[in-house]
C-alpha cells in the first residue's frame, strides 16, 4: 500500500499560511507584565487578553513548577492568587532573571505564551531548515499541520520503504521523522511512523531519538547532524519499536487509559468515540461486576482492566487524527492533528498500566472488539 504524499503546491501553500501566521514577539521585563487575571495581563498601560496555555507559560517562565497554581487554588481565592504571583514575579526579577519574550497570534491580538528570552525561530527558518534535510535525506513529505494557536507548525515526513512486524498481519509502516516548531520552546524533531494499514500516523516526541534544538547557531546544528546520522543507521525506527507494537497489541489497557483516549477524541467525533473505544461496554462490564468506574480512584483505574488493547487505543487516536474530517462533519484543526499524534506516540512510549487488581470482566482480550486496529 502507498502512503500518500502533499503535492508540491500544497506544501507551498501551507508553508506560506504558516510564515504568515508567525506569532508576533515583544520583549520585555518580567516587572512590567502585571498580571490581572488567568485571562488577562497588563503590559505598558494596555489591557491584552492572554490563552489558558498563555497563563501557564508565565508561570513556567518565571521558574515555578506547572502543579504551583493549583497549589495556590487550594490557599487563596483568584484575587488573593493573583496579588500573590505579581509580588513573586517582582521578587524573581530583583533576582537578576527579567527578560521575557510574549508572544502574540498576528490574527486576533491575543498573547499565546511566554518564553525566557530565548532566540526565536521564525517559520520561514524553520523552513529553510527543515527542508534541506528532507531534500537531503529522501524524505516525502505527508503532513503539514499549522497551530493556529501558537503560531507554530508541524512537517511529518517518512522514508519510501516498508517496514514489517514480525508476526502481525496488516503491519506495515514506513518510517520518517516529525519537525516541529513551536515559538516558545524551539524545533523539536521526533520518530515519525505511518501505518499503511490505514495511513495513520503517530509522533513519539519521549523516544529517546527525539532531538531538541533552541536555537540553530552553527554547533547546535552539528550536533544535530551527528545526532541525525545515527538516526539513520536505523532507518529511523525507533529502538525496538518492533517489539513495542507486538507488546501493545497483546497488552490490556486499563480502564484509565481507556478514558485518556476517549477524552482525547470525544471532542472531535462526538458519540463515536464511544463506538470506537466501546466506552459504555466497559462500563457496563464493570456495573455489572460490582464497579462503578465513575467511583473509582485513579489507582483503581490503572488496575482496572478494559476490553481494549493499547494498540488498539493507539489507532484509534491517529485514526482520528488522519482520517475523521473525511469521514464525518467534524470542527478538527490542525493543531488538534498534531496533538493526537502526539498523545498516540506517547502511549506506545510509556509505561502502561497492567496491574492486577481487578480481575478482567472481558477474560482474554476478543480480537473482534478491537475497533481502532481495523479502521480504515
Amino acid at each position: 500500500m502507498k502512503t500518500l504524499t502533499l503535492a508540491p503546491n500544497l506544501i507551498q501553500t501551507k508553508q506560506a499560511e504558516a510564515i504568515k501566521n508567525q506569532t508576533l514577539r515583544k520583549d520585555c521585563q518580567l516587572g512590567d507584565i502585571k498580571l490581572v487575571s488567568e485571562t488577562h495581563v497588563e503590559i505598558g498601560g494596555h489591557m491584552i487578553k492572554i490563552t489558558k496555555n498563555a497563563y501557564r507559560s508565565l508561570i513556567k517562565t518565571m521558574g515555578l513548577p506547572s502543579t504551583f497554581t493549583s497549589r495556590l487554588d487550594r490557599l487563596f481565592n483568584k484575587e488573593s492568587k493573583t496579588e500573590f504571583i505579581n509580588v513573586l514575579s517582582k521578587a524573581i526579577q530583583l533576582s537578576g532573571k527579567s527578560s521575557v519574550s510574549v508572544h502574540v497570534s498576528p490574527t486576533d491580538k491575543q498573547i499565546v505564551g511566554f518564553s525566557g528570552g530565548s532566540t526565536l525561530i521564525t517559520n520561514k527558518t524553520f523552513f529553510d531548515f527543515s527542508n534541506d534535510i528532507i531534500n537531503e535525506q529522501g524524505f516525502k513529505i505527508v503532513d503539514i499541520f499549522n497551530d493556529e494557536y501558537t503560531g507554530g507548525t508541524t512537517i511529518n515526513t517518512i522514508l519510501d520503504r516498508d517496514v514489517n512486524i514480525k508476526g502481525m498481519t496488516n503491519e506495515t509502516f514506513h518510517a520518517g521523522l516529525t519537525f516541529k516548531n513551536n515559538p516558545l520552546t524551539g524545533i523539536m524533531v521526533s520518530p515519525h511512523i505511518k501505518r499503511l494499514w490505514c495511513a495513520n500516523g503517530c509522533t513519539s516526541e519521549m523516544a529517546s531519538e527525539s532531538y531538541q534544538l533552541n536555537d540553530l547557531t552553527g554547533d547546535s546544528q552539528e550536533k544535530f547532524i551527528k545526532h541525525l546520522h545515527e538516526m539513520r543507521k536505523n532507518g529511523f525506527v525507533p529502538s525496538g519499536y518492533a517489539d513495542t507494537v507486538r507488546e501493545a497489541n497483546q497488552t490490556t489497557a486499563s480502564i484509565n487509559e481507556l478514558q485518556q483516549a476517549y477524552r482525547a477524541i470525544e471532542p472531535h467525533v462526538g458519540e463515536k468515540a464511544n463506538s470506537i473505544l466501546q466506552m459504555d461496554a466497559n462500563k457496563s462490564a464493570y456495573t455489572k461486576a460490582g464497579y462503578d468506574v465513575n467511583l473509582m480512584s485513579p489507582d483503581q483505574k490503572k488496575s482496572a482492566k478494559s476490553n481494549q488493547s493499547i494498540w488498539s487505543i493507539a489507532n484509534a487516536m491517529t485514526w482520528v487524527a488522519n482520517n475523521a474530517d473525511q469521514t464525518m462533519n467534524t470542527n478538527i484543526q490542525d493543531s488538534d492533528k498534531t496533538d493526537l499524534q502526539i498523545k498516540s506516540g506517547n502511549l506506545l512510549s510509556k509505561k502502561w498500566d497492567h496491574k492486577n487488581a481487578f480481575a478482567n470482566p472481558f477474560g482474554d482480550l476478543n480480537q473482534d472488539n478491537q475497533i481502532g486496529l481495523h479502521l480504515n
